[in-house]
């Protein structure tokens, strides 16, 4: 039994980060040249909680791993429990030189993996989307005198131009061993969690030194940088470590015979692949974003590995914050209610209907200004009386898809509609972290050139003239983004419905009360002679005003999540007429005829 220790290394980075981004795109801007898709695309940054789910896998199948380190640029996922003994961060000027810094070129990381201090003599590499899919021991990755394991992959390096940057990078690293020692091994590497020795990568850097210091200088991942396989290369060509081939034909069908599980399996992220995942359930399995992976496929990944890791691991900090989503209601419908859903009744005070749910009348609160208010009542009377750390709002009729991701519309909820669209309190952990506020996905507006010109056409635009002079007035710091949001744009955030903190509301609702109690003050005597429709003034104007304080707090680096929303249509020709026109939109929008409704194309 091998008795040394193993630590084990992840790259991890979130691009969803304005200063990471800004400092990103000025490395761009001195390029001077093109780079490849491959390298610079957003598959190559992205963030979607898989070292959260990478994290949970190891502690359940690898728990006998030392110490965890993780590679970031100055940045510390919200949800990771640094308070483990176990956990330590890594920032890039800890293993790189400043003329190294900033970088966004994996290769140029993995060049200096070995420098971190306090790293163990034999250690595993990982990227984030890397997972432990059963238990292994440090046999699996050692052979008994402690040299590593290299696994390759059924896929063969030929002697030929790869165009592809992935493919000619591991020509290139395959071909500098062969052209130096003579041999090497003409496979792909298995692409998932591999084993190393410090020594062995000092021997591999002396050898290539030239080419490696040429890589740390990159920016970004080329031609000319040299990829980690070449440590698997060089090792097996020494003959200092050994090696297996993984996930080939014979192996599937030795796995089936044998009623074993694969070894490792690699796959591009798409939502057809998962299934195979789960059907071979491997040691190993890294389900890798690319240019191909759609945000569908990702919130598929996610749904799966939740399904596969659902125990919160000791890496992961402790979510025990209350949260307390209103749903809407005015009139008797099925009641959607759970651990953090909690219907209320709008406008009670106005009515002689009792709904037997909360009521918006209690408290500090301004039920009697349901007709002018809509569901903003509902708002105010949780930004006044809630002691919830998480707050939200959404209707008996419109909710945000936490998870589900495949129907718009519903004729009638189910009985198990909070279950099938994923609004539960781990959904919402899982969701929450990393993000300031969950809003439902943009709006693109069809009948307008701008969100202004859209209120002029709707409502009465003296109004909304009035809400931008008392912004000015009261806030002028906001006064340009409200100006670019409503006369630059033809996007905004719906239904007034979204999920954050207590502590955004009560900055939020401040404002937004402050302004629209102003704006009451001028224009209500004209507000009381208009139909029923425009009397719902402040509830229109504030589904804008959302939007435009949203967009400025963005600008401060305020993170934001935008999900689906889920619609019900009791009407059954009129949700005949919805679910038609849905798909008639989806085809015309597929071809270029018509613009998504949504900013992401989920076909409402």
């Amino acid at each position: 039994m091998l008795d040394f220790p193993v630590d084990i290394v992840y790259l991890w980075c979130d691009s969803s980060d304005n200063v990471w981004r800004e400092k990103k795109n000025k490395e761009l801007a001195k390029y001077g040249k093109p780079l490849d898709k491959d390298s610079i695309g957003e598959c190559r940054f992205i963030e979607n909680d898989e070292l959260k789910y990478s994290l949970r896998s190891l502690e359940k199948y690898a728990p006998w791993i030392r110490r965890v380190y993780i590679i970031t640029d100055n940045q510390i996922p919200k949800w990771l429990n640094i308070n483990n003994p176990k956990v330590h961060v890594v920032d890039h000027t800890q293993i790189l030189s400043p003329e190294a810094l900033p970088t966004f070129n994996s290769s140029a990381i993995e060049t200096s993996v070995h420098k971190i201090p306090g790293l163990s003599e034999h250690f595993l590499f990982a990227n984030d989307d890397m997972f432990f899919g059963n238990y292994v021991d440090k046999e699996f990755f050692f052979d008994e005198n402690g040299a590593p394991v290299f696994r390759f992959g059924k896929r063969r390096i030929l002697n030929k131009t790869y165009r592809g940057l992935y493919g000619y990078m591991l020509n290139k690293a395959y071909n500098m061993v062969l052209n130096k020692f003579g041999k090497s091994y003409a496979r792909y590497p298995h692409h998932n969690i591999d084993a190393y020795r410090i020594s062995d990568i000092e021997k591999c850097y002396n050898e290539f030194r030239e080419s490696f210091e040429q890589t740390k200088l990159q920016k970004f991942r080329e031609k000319e940088c040299v990829q980690r396989s070449i440590f698997g290369y060089y090792s097996v060509a020494n003959s200092i470590s050994s090696y297996k081939i993984t996930d080939d034909f014979l192996a599937r069908v030795k796995a089936f015979y044998n009623k074993t599980h694969l070894d490792s399996m690699s796959a591009i992220l798409k939502s057809s692949k998962l299934k195979y995942i789960e059907k071979q359930n491997p040691y190993l399995f890294c389900l890798n974003d690319s240019l191909k992976t759609t945000d569908k496929d990702r919130l598929d990944m996610k749904k799966f590995l939740e399904r596969k890791f659902p125990n919160h691991s000791s890496f992961e900090k402790v979510f025990n914050k209350k949260a307390e989503i209103s749903v809407c209601y005015h009139k008797k419908s099925d009641l959607i209610e759970n651990e953090i859903l909690k219907p209320v009744q709008v406008g009670a005070e106005l009515s002689n209907i009792d709904l037997g749910i909360a009521k918006d009348n209690t408290g500090v609160n301004i039920s009697k200004k349901n007709k002018n208010y809509c569901e903003l009542t509902a708002l105010y009377h949780m930004w006044k009386n809630s002691d919830a750390d998480i707050v939200g709002l959404m209707h008996y009729r419109r909710i945000m898809d936490f998870g589900c991701g495949k129907k718009r519309w519903f004729n009638k909820f189910t009985p198990d509609i909070a279950k099938e669209m994923y609004l539960d309190k781990s959904s919402l952990e899982s969701l929450f972290e990393g993000y300031d506020i969950i809003l439902p996905m943009k709006r693109v507006i069809q009948q307008s050139d701008t969100v202004y010109n859209y209120y002029k056409k709707r409502h009465i635009i003296s109004d909304l003239d009035k809400v931008l002079e008392i912004i000015n007035d009261k806030t002028p710091e906001i006064y340009d983004t409200a100006i670019d949001v409503l006369k630059n744009n033809r996007e905004m955030y719906l239904y007034n419905m979204f999920v954050t903190s207590k502590d955004f509301l009560n900055e939020y609702a401040s404002w937004l009360f402050d302004i629209l109690e102003t704006l009451e003050s001028e224009i209500q005597s004209d507000v009381e002679q208009r139909d029923s429709f425009q009397q719902r003034v402040y509830g229109f104007l504030s589904e804008r005003l959302l939007t435009v304080y949203v967009e400025y707090k963005k600008q401060k680096g305020f993170k934001i999540k935008e999900v689906p929303v889920v619609y019900c249509e009791t009407n059954r020709k009129r949700y005949n007429i919805f679910q038609l026109r849905t798909k008639v939109y989806t085809v015309l929008t597929k071809f270029g005829i018509r613009r998504p409704h949504w900013r992401e194309q989920y076909g409402v």
